[in-house]
């Protein structure tokens, strides 16, 4: 009886560490970056990061949008080194950089084509994807040269 009571507790004590894993997140989340280098003016460049994949949604749009004024939609790419990201440039004036909200928009087929099932937004604000934390780089390896027949 008491090796079966020892082993019920070792197996119930060790199951939560299991369970809580090493506490890394479950899926990409959103994030911002500032670029320091780049100035027009008075404008600075905000570097806005999307995961490709949200659940099993697919991105398929961003917005930039401002009540009343302006609804926009950015043109966004693969993110060098941040794979399973997706990459758009904003270039806003750090004082107004508060009015915009940016919408991720996540649908049921990979291409953005015809929505079969729903879709999803993500409505976000630059301040907020600034803070934060992004995940590591990881700098691809350089393609393999072409060979010549």
């Amino acid at each position: 009886m008491q090796k079966f009571l020892s082993l019920f507790l070792f197996i119930f004590f060790s199951l939560p560490s299991h369970a809580c894993g090493d506490g890394k997140q479950s899926e990409d989340v959103p994030f911002a970056k500032f670029d320091e280098k780049y100035q027009l003016e008075a404008l600075r460049l905000y570097q806005i990061f999307a995961p490709e994949k949200n659940g099993e949604y697919f991105l398929t749009s961003i917005y930039m949008y401002k009540k009343n004024e302006q609804h926009i939609s950015v043109k966004f790419t693969d993110a060098f080194v941040y794979p399973g990201y997706k990459e758009a440039d904003i270039v806003v004036h750090p004082d107004s950089v508060n009015n915009y909200d940016i919408y991720l928009n996540y649908s049921t087929t990979e291409g953005g084509g015809l929505v079969m099932c729903g879709g999803k937004s993500i409505k976000l604000n630059i301040p907020k994807l600034l803070d934060v934390k992004s995940p590591s780089e990881v700098i691809p390896p350089p393609p393999e040269p072409r060979k010549v027949k």
